[in-house]
């Protein structure tokens, strides 16, 4: 994923931990998430995860109140498209100014090809929002329920700029991860606060992101690789 202009007659030397070497890392990260998807689509449309999405809806619904309830009607538009996209068009459009390719497409390609993704299965499965307690959102009617593609934008945002920020600067790794993390965790538990997903929605949600971080970081990685050793 190195992309870096480097200076006159220097070479320009990958970072072995972000290299070609690890590209596979991401293949097989993504080759995981799809087995999963595939796994949990099967098992929802099969009704087998009632149980589970019943009783967690149920929990979230005992903590209502007014000041739960404005926070998370709040936090929910974290995970909006019309707060992600401007951002993604954002990181995408800093990152190419300083000439860092991969990093721009890795961003593009995680956050537009989960957001694709989510929208064609959302289609397919045809699932039900909960109708449990009552909403604390509005939604569109021919908006579907799996997966949730608040919590899709969400982990694809955060997936995306946290790579590339654990890239360029490795002691952000732990900390942004941790921001991203807790963004990504709270817009999906504002989901299920707000009763418009089940639980099982926001998993697939996040297993999609996944699957595209992971290939958009092997595109990226095999990307660089062709600009190892190269003389600038």
């Amino acid at each position: 994923m190195e992309d870096r202009p480097a200076a006159e007659g220097r070479i320009i030397m990958m970072n072995p931990v972000f290299g070609s070497d690890v590209a596979r890392a991401g293949a097989v990260a993504a080759s995981v998430a799809l087995a999963g998807l595939l796994l949990l689509t099967l098992i929802v449309t099969r009704d087998w995860t009632a149980g589970f999405d019943r009783m967690t809806l149920k929990a979230f619904a005992a903590l209502r109140g007014p000041v739960p309830d404005a926070f998370f009607q709040a936090v929910t538009w974290l995970g909006s498209s019309y707060v992600l996209i401007p951002s993604v068009f954002l990181a995408m459009v800093l990152l190419a100014a300083r000439r860092q390719w991969a990093s721009a497409s890795l961003v593009g390609l995680t956050y537009f090809g989960a957001s694709l993704t989510t929208w064609l299965l959302k289609t397919a499965v045809g699932r039900e929002r909960p109708l449990l307690h009552a909403m604390l959102a509005e939604i569109a009617p021919a908006d579907w329920s799996f997966p949730s593609g608040h919590a899709t934008h969400a982990a694809a945002f955060a997936l995306g700029l946290w790579l590339v920020a654990a890239r360029y600067r490795p002691r952000w790794r732990v900390p942004s991860g941790v921001v991203l993390g807790g963004l990504v965790l709270l817009v999906s538990a504002s989901r299920l606060h707000l009763q418009v997903h089940w639980p099982s929605d926001v998993l697939a949600g996040w297993l999609v992101a996944v699957f595209w971080a992971g290939i958009a970081y092997a595109a990226a990685c095999r990307g660089g690789g062709a600009s190892a050793g190269r003389v600038a």
